[in-house]
């Protein structure tokens, strides 16, 4: 399956189970970790969990497993490794305490914050 179509397949899993304020970066060429992460929260460690469930089950579907998952046992936060994509999914709370969206794309020289 080729990196957009993995995308796609993720963010439908994630916006099937109600994942909220989903993000998709493309960082291809700022990180040598992946081409795309996507970002995004459950109002629950139980919807967090339900929405990393969601995304393995459908990608197995596609004979796809995650090359790591980290973090599912607690629900906070699960980071899903599916080489070209990372998938990060928080609790509401904990991912304003991380604010990945800034770490990757933070504000250019001379921009000035509101």
């Amino acid at each position: 399956m080729d990196t957009k179509r993995l995308l796609n397949e993720i963010i439908h899993s994630a916006s099937d189970v109600k994942a909220l304020d989903l993000v998709e970066m493309d960082v291809e060429g700022k990180s040598s970790v992946a081409d795309f992460i996507v970002i995004c929260h459950g109002t629950s460690t139980a919807h967090v969990k339900g929405i990393s469930t969601k995304i393995e089950m459908n990608l197995k579907k596609h004979k796809l497993l995650p090359l790591g998952v980290e973090g599912y046992e607690t629900g906070e936060w699960i980071l899903m490794d599916y080489n070209s994509v990372i998938v990060h999914i928080f609790l509401e709370e904990i991912r304003g305490n991380y604010q990945l969206e800034e770490l990757y794309n933070p504000p250019r020289l001379g921009q000035v914050e509101e």
